[in-house]
């Protein structure tokens, strides 16, 4: 299939960007809505896919909103566990009250130095065991 998905608003506002105040659902949908491959979906249950957990990775920023409907905050958890190659960075911050639109919403900038200042913390760092639970 190379057609593409585009979700209708109410898809949208169900789904991504659940508790937002409408005028900023609708701003949201007209700046952050991209088509996506219909294949995006079935392609995650393909062997190209499969993911080692037990072998070393780039490191990982696990961000979890804790109103996330697509991607809830126990399964972004769940994920985040099961890499445990001990060299590996990783870290998971849930973010109270945030939808899928995480970095999207008008409370980016309060997020924002969060993701920086694990960025800034990990240059160099690469090798170096980090796991943090923050709620």
């Amino acid at each position: 299939m190379k057609t593409t998905y585009l979700p209708s608003f109410a898809q949208w506002q169900q789904d991504i960007a659940n508790g937002l105040a409408l005028a900023d659902q609708q701003r949201t949908y007209e700046h952050l809505l991209a088509p996506e491959s219909k294949q995006v979906i079935r392609d995650t249950l393909s062997r190209r896919t499969h993911v080692n957990f037990h072998r070393p990775h780039a490191p990982l920023l696990f961000l979890a909103g804790g109103a996330d409907r697509l991607m809830p905050a126990v399964l972004n958890w769940a994920n985040y566990r099961r890499y445990r190659h001990t060299g590996s960075i990783r870290t998971y911050y849930e973010l109270p009250g945030r939808n899928h639109a995480l970095l999207g919403q008008p409370t980016w900038r309060e997020d924002a130095p969060l993701v920086l200042q694990w960025l800034t913390s990990r240059a160099g760092a690469v090798g170096t065991r980090c796991a943090s639970k923050v709620t």
